[in-house]
């Protein structure tokens, strides 16, 4: 297993253009995504004829949206200086654009 973990840690290495480059796109879909994320979200809770779970599922993402999603961009920008914590800055990266595209599909769906 250690193996298997070494290899991912490796697979792009922190510092190198290539993972400034999946670090740039990352930060750029989450600056696209979180303002139409806002607005979409904040209009949701308006929709009359949706099931309330939906909507609290909105709601949620919603305001992870605004809170989670730019510290985890940060957090992504973080390890081109922190070569040893890339594994996680890489999946914070990931993640990032996750709420607010949660939160526009969703609201898209209703």
């Amino acid at each position: 297993m250690y193996e298997t973990t070494a290899a991912l840690a490796t697979a792009i290495p922190a510092g190198t253009p290539a993972h400034r480059k999946v670090s740039m796109w990352t930060t750029a879909a989450t600056a696209a995504l979180v303002p139409v994320a806002l607005l979409l979200g904040g209009l949701a809770p308006m929709a009359s004829h949706v099931s309330p779970r939906t909507v609290d599922v909105i709601v949620a993402c919603w305001w992870a949206s605004w809170t989670a999603t730019p510290l985890l961009a940060a957090a992504s920008r973080l390890s081109v200086r922190r070569p040893a914590l890339a594994t996680a800055y890489r999946w914070a990266g990931r993640i990032a654009p996750v709420p607010p595209a949660v939160t526009i599909l969703l609201t898209l769906s209703l």
